[in-house]
């Protein structure tokens, strides 16, 4: 085995999960879980336990993590940007490129097709248009495997369990570390001396939950718990259309959702294993004691708390996030750090640790450094970290000091109040009963808000609001149109290389026991233009769902 040649730099590997919440780790407290690299890992670094993400949501919190900026200065509030030109701030690629880094990026960016300083991008999608702008994809149509959706299907079944076909080499989890592993290897070989920042990025446990065998049976359903607070009222719910409704009602389903945690479980382990593959790789290529190792994911999932999916809220299940960092002769061995600290903070490491120079006339980093402190840890402790997501009416802004939890919200300008050392599942709203408390943090949110965030959001002095909808059902539904239209926009001599839309679903469907279509809003699916199920087990209650067409789409 070549070794490597020593550097006067670190290395830098960043390994990134996409929507894991920070609970899903054997060394945060979870006997339910298995993740014996990532807790080899805490163990030999430091484990930020009040770590969180800037913005709950895949595309902000990452431009958040490569800018060092919040929503306000790099202008994704959302998956999207706001309107009018983009501005291009340095990057953690960029600046490292200049220090004479070679960086290489492997799996999921979400970046639409922008590199950001990388060299290279080895590149894994969600909902790609093109086969040929994925290389996943592509590597899929090399090794001749006939996955139509090789992460799940979204349309119908997003939020819902189901099965993988792929055969576990083949599969994303797999993809992402045997790339990686290959990185360093040709790295070592023809760039000998020169440090690397190599990004390996996961799509998983990111729904659909559809992990390949023999992670969809490690965990068993009625090993799992059930969510917390999940018949939580709508009435107290800011925002719970979507969050509430792409659930499908499967947060009052305990079978569906102890299926679906067991899934979720299931990927995250893959992950862990892949991970366990590349830190084997640094050791056996000698690079493990001069390079820098974080794991993070960019944020959470409800999975079912409080009623809701997916990320968008200041809960702690969707904005508290894992972070573990190895600085070799930096990082005290099995620290536990309980110090308020957020993904934007490592790019301030990296400019101090470094030395690295950003050009005049940049705006300031909104982090710090997480070795500030000897053995890791900020310098000085935060009083408290803010979270801010959206723009307009889908506006929130929110303050975690190490005892509570204030959140606003433009949609009604409700509030939110939480003890967390009482009350860490945030079940008891105490804004209204503790109404010096929530004018406190109400001032220092719309300062922060003043200076940080989006002026146009406020109105005076207060935050600008909007009227809220209210729901008229405890179990709304919703489903929505999103899946990658890459099989259709196939040319006509590669329409046979992926399997049928009707086979996929079949195949997807099969062992799920929790799932039937009686449980799902076939209507609404069908009167939004879902894919037919003809050919399919469920080609009758498809049929059947055709009488129901035109009321579902009137409501």
């Amino acid at each position: 085995m070549e070794k490597a040649e020593v550097s006067d730099r670190p290395n830098i590997l960043v390994l990134m999960t996409d929507q894991q919440r920070y609970d899903a780790l054997g060394c945060a407290g979870n006997a339910r879980i298995r993740t014996p690299n990532l807790d080899r890992l805490a163990a030999s670094g430091v484990r930020f336990r009040n770590a969180y993400c800037p913005t709950p949501l895949c595309v902000p919190s990452r431009m958040s993590f490569i800018t060092g900026l919040r929503a306000s200065r790099h202008r994704y509030p959302l998956n999207h940007a706001l309107p009018g030109p983009v501005p291009e701030h340095p990057t953690i690629m960029t600046l490292l490129h200049r220090d004479g880094y070679h960086c290489q990026g492997v799996g999921k960016m979400h970046f639409s097709g922008r590199l950001y300083g990388f060299q290279n991008l080895k590149s894994m999608e969600e909902s790609v248009g093109c086969r040929a702008d994925d290389d996943y994809l592509t590597y899929l149509r090399e090794q001749g495997v006939r996955t139509r959706y090789p992460q799940g299907l979204r349309d119908l079944l997003y939020y819902q369990p189901q099965t993988s076909g792929i055969p576990v080499e083949h599969s994303q989890s797999a993809w992402v570390a045997r790339e990686s592993v290959a990185f360093l290897r040709q790295h070592v070989r023809h760039r000998p001396g020169r440090p690397f920042f190599l990004w390996s990025s996961w799509i998983a446990p990111h729904p659909p939950f559809a992990p390949c065998a023999p992670y969809d049976t490690i965990y068993a359903p009625e090993d799992m718990e059930l969510p917390v607070y999940a018949e939580r009222p709508v009435s107290s719910l800011p925002s719970a259309a979507g969050t509430r409704g792409r659930l499908d009602g499967a947060h009052l389903d305990p079978g569906r959702i102890r299926r679906i945690r067991a899934l979720y479980y299931g990927q995250v382990t893959q992950v862990d294993d892949g991970i366990g593959q590349i830190l084997q790789e640094l050791e056996n290529l000698g690079l493990a004691g001069n390079t820098v190792v974080l794991f993070l994911s960019d944020h959470g999932d409800m999975l079912g708390d409080h009623g809701l999916s997916q990320k968008n809220v200041p809960y702690e299940a969707s904005a508290r996030t894992p972070l573990l960092l190895r600085w070799p002769g930096r990082t005290e061995p099995g620290r536990v750090c309980d110090e308020l600290v957020g993904n934007e903070d490592f790019l301030a490491t990296l400019v101090e640790k470094l030395g690295l120079e950003r050009n005049p006339g940049a705006a300031p980093l909104a982090g710090r450094s997480l070795l500030g402190r000897e053995g890791g840890g900020p310098a000085e402790a935060r009083e408290a970290y803010f979270m801010d997501y959206g723009h307009g009416e889908s506006r929130w802004i929110a303050v975690r000091t190490l005892q509570h939890k204030y959140a606003i919200w433009a949609r009604g300008g409700y509030e939110e109040l939480y003890d967390l050392e009482a009350d860490p599942q945030e079940t008891r709203n105490l804004a209204g009963e503790e109404p010096e408390l929530s004018a406190r943090l109400r001032a220092a949110v719309l300062a922060w808000e003043r200076e940080n965030g989006f002026p146009d959001s406020l109105d005076g002095d207060e935050l600008r609001t909007c009227p809220r909808h209210d729901l008229q059902t405890e179990t709304p539904r919703v489903v929505t149109i999103n899946e990658g239209r890459w099989p259709e926009n196939l040319p006509e001599d590669e329409h046979d290389s992926v399997e049928s839309y009707a086979q996929a679903f079949t195949r997807a469907i099969a062992r799920e026991i929790s799932l039937s279509p009686e449980k799902l809003s076939l209507a609404e699916y069908r009167c939004k233009g879902g894919h037919p199920l003809t050919g399919t087990p469920w080609q009758e209650a498809w049929d059947a769902a055709e009488s129901e067409e035109d009321k579902e789409c009137v409501s």
